[in-house]
């Protein structure tokens, strides 16, 4: 192509020319057109109503425009005015339009109207180098394409027309990344929000269960955890990290080897949980702790151990004080099996020496060795009752008691007992409550303890004897098995050689004892033990080797009023007349009853089971008196054969009798029953006694 035609225009109107001419012209703008689409020319003129315009296209431009072509921005030579010179092809894609019928076309038609004005004012303040705006395209569907313009002075020559070189960026894939982003951002922000929740609910849980965070670092072996575990380790200053072999440390001697080989163990586990002792580091108090954890994994190489520590000292001990009561609750029930055996068997023996005594003459000899015999089965009585005081199945002889006064009448007794080198104390509290007590039972108790600090002070110490009101609190009475309340104390505190803890956790056992043989039965504090648990109260024991006892004894307090106590006058037995009826599953116990009845002048007739006896006397309306044993076999106890009685013959006499049951049967009776109860052993005036005594309540209680 020439250089004139580099430079064609229209030099004046087309109503002058003719069809040849027209048609000639329309085919040198055709070729134009192509030239500038194949890049051969290196102007454009375009006519106007100013009259013709050349815009400058250097040749040196040409070996970019393959790159232009193929950006991904859309690139356009604009006129100052917005008219299109050029563009590629990405911008005809953005617009939705051929790119043969966009040259020559405004620029300004792919905006709506509020945007044309800005962009050529965008245009036409460009200042070097550039300038930049964010715009909307309608495409050819009339679909919104968010676009960035960037805009930039192409260089021309002097005295041609000025030219705009803009890329578009289409903004659509950006926004929808952005919107994407600000999605997940907002989702991100919630779960950090949500974990942080978490993070504080847990450290709440935690803290309200005194358990502390720990994290062990297997690579390097250090520790880092948190400020409520260094509470529990006694640390007053924070430790962010720490190594494995100084927590280590913090564990007693005895207890280290275990806790390393648990975190050992705990690579090739999993996890790690065990219970140890350490030695507190502010007031090296020793604390027993929980650990427990888990092992988190790289592909098969353990990386870190994470978990919590808890003081679990009081529910050790709390534990170890509810296997002690469960301990304690066996042997009393196979001492309470014993002690029922073994009254049977002084109730022979005691029986038998009775019957001998009533038989063999006069002599002086004879007498001493019945009297021998006979006070060796009180001895054995006595013991069984310290061992059914202990089980709690003796049956107590509730009475309101001033405790002050009780101490008073046997304080001579306690002096003789304790002997020259001790010094016993008194100190009453003289406005002290009324409990509801055994008397008897508790003047042995104190005995006992009496005796017991004697014994802790073979040289010689202070003994004092005190009695207190007091208040016990949930917590003080919940550890010892016992309800909160007010309560009378009873307290006895010697200045000898006190006890280790491992004694202290065995001295309410039957028959232990520390000292020698033939000294001591082992039953004092038990009985002490028992009698108080089963009036309602308990014991406390606090004891310093080196420094002495404190045992305190606590009475549930009473509100009722005192009433007078009778002394008992000596017995001896008492004939009489009638049929009576021994029922009692032990044949020598049988024996043995109806033998002493039958000297008593009584006619006997016995029966080894309840329903027997019951078939007896349904059979024989001669009878006066049944006599029962509580406990028997075949289904039917004393208590349920007295119901049977009662029913089939309404007012017949029945004495019952037990070596340990009592208390728990008879409360299954009806009020008013006429039932009477005789403790094993008993001795034959005793029988004769009790039998005197219900047959004249008996005789009143008949219809005239």
């Amino acid at each position: 192509m020439t250089d004139d035609q580099h430079t064609r225009g229209n030099s004046g109107g087309y109503d002058s020319l003719s069809g040849e001419e027209l048609i000639s012209r329309l085919r040198e703008a055709e070729e134009t057109l192509e030239a500038i689409r194949v890049g051969e020319v290196d102007a454009v003129v375009i006519a106007g109503a100013n009259g013709q315009q050349v815009y400058a296209l250097e040749n040196a431009d040409r070996p970019y425009r393959v790159l232009v072509e193929q950006m991904q921005e859309g690139a356009v030579t604009l006129s100052e005015d917005g008219l299109i010179l050029y563009c590629n092809k990405r911008f005809a894609t953005i617009v939705g339009e051929a790119h043969d019928s966009i040259i020559g076309e405004n620029v300004l038609k792919f905006f709506d109207a509020g945007q044309r004005a800005d962009l050529l004012n965008l245009i036409g303040a460009i200042v070097r180098p550039s300038a930049a705006g964010e715009f909307t395209i309608i495409d050819k569907s009339g679909l919104d394409i968010p676009v960035n313009i960037s805009l930039i002075d192409l260089k021309v020559e002097s005295g041609m027309p000025r030219m705009v070189c803009a890329i578009v960026t289409d903004l659509t894939f950006n926004r929808l990344r952005s919107r994407e982003l600000g999605v997940a951002n907002e989702r991100l922000a919630t779960e950090i929000v949500e974990r942080r929740k978490t993070e504080e609910n847990l450290q709440l849980t935690l803290d309200a269960a005194e358990m502390g965070i720990w994290e062990l670092d297997l690579t390097n072996n250090q520790i880092r955890c948190s400020s409520r575990h260094d509470l529990i380790f006694g640390n007053e200053t924070h430790f962010a990290f720490f190594d494995l072999e100084l927590l280590t440390q913090c564990f007693v001697p005895e207890d280290r080897a275990k806790v390393t080989d648990a975190f050992v163990r705990a690579k090739s586990i999993g996890t790690i949980e065990f219970e140890h002792r350490i030695r507190r580091a502010s007031d090296g108090a020793v604390r027993w702790v929980s650990v427990k954890g888990r092992t988190y994994y790289d592909g098969p190489s353990p990386m870190r151990v994470t978990g919590v520590t808890a003081d679990v000292t009081k529910r050790r001990e709390v534990d170890e004080q509810l296997r002690q009561a469960q301990k304690m609750e066996a042997v009393g029930q196979l001492t309470g099996g014993i002690a029922h055996d073994f009254n049977n068997l002084l109730m022979i023996i005691g029986g038998s020496l009775d019957m001998l005594g009533r038989r063999i003459a006069d002599d002086a000899r004879i007498s001493n060795l019945l009297d021998a015999a006979r006070q060796a089965v009180g001895r054995g009585a006595k013991l069984n009752q310290q061992l059914l005081a202990f089980s709690r199945r003796q049956d107590l002889r509730m009475e309101i008691v001033q405790v002050n006064d009780l101490v008073s009448t046997f304080e001579h007794l306690l002096d003789r007992a304790v002997g020259e080198t001790v010094k016993l104390e008194f100190v009453r509290d003289p406005d002290l409550w009324e409990c509801r007590t055994d008397p008897h039972q508790l003047e042995t108790a104190i005995l006992n303890l009496v005796i017991n600090a004697r014994d802790a002070m073979p040289e010689g110490g202070r003994l004092i004897i005190k009695t207190s009101n007091r208040e016990a609190d949930q917590t003080l009475s919940a550890q010892w098995g016992a309800s909160a309340g007010d309560y009378v104390v009873v307290s006895v505190e010697d200045t000898g050689i006190g006890m280790s803890p491992e004694i202290l956790n065995h001295i309410f056992e039957p028959f232990f004892t520390t000292k020698d043989i033939g000294k001591g039965t082992g039953l004092g504090l038990s009985q002490v033990y028992g009698f108080a648990k089963q009036s309602g109260g308990f014991v406390t024991v606090a004891s310093t080797p080196g420094k002495g006892t404190l045992i305190e004894v606590f009475l549930k307090r009473s509100r009722e009023a005192r009433s007078a106590i009778h002394p008992t006058s000596a017995m001896s037995p008492e004939t009489g007349t009638g049929i009576v009826l021994v029922v009692e599953d032990d044949a020598a116990v049988r024996a043995t009853t109806s033998g002493m009845l039958d000297d008593l002048g009584y006619l006997v007739v016995s029966a080894d089971t309840g329903n027997a006896a019951l078939k007896i006397v349904q059979d024989n309306s001669a009878i006066d008196l049944v006599f029962s044993d509580v406990v028997m076999p075949d289904g039917m106890n004393g208590v349920e054969l007295a119901r049977r009685i009662t029913s089939l013959r309404p007012g017949m006499p029945v004495l019952l009798t037990s070596g340990y049951t009592a208390q728990r049967a008879l409360p299954e009776m009806p009020a008013g029953g006429g039932l009477a109860l005789l403790k094993k052993p008993f001795t034959q005036a005793e029988l004769s006694i009790a039998i005197r005594d219900i047959m004249a309540t008996s005789a009143e209680n008949e219809p005239t």
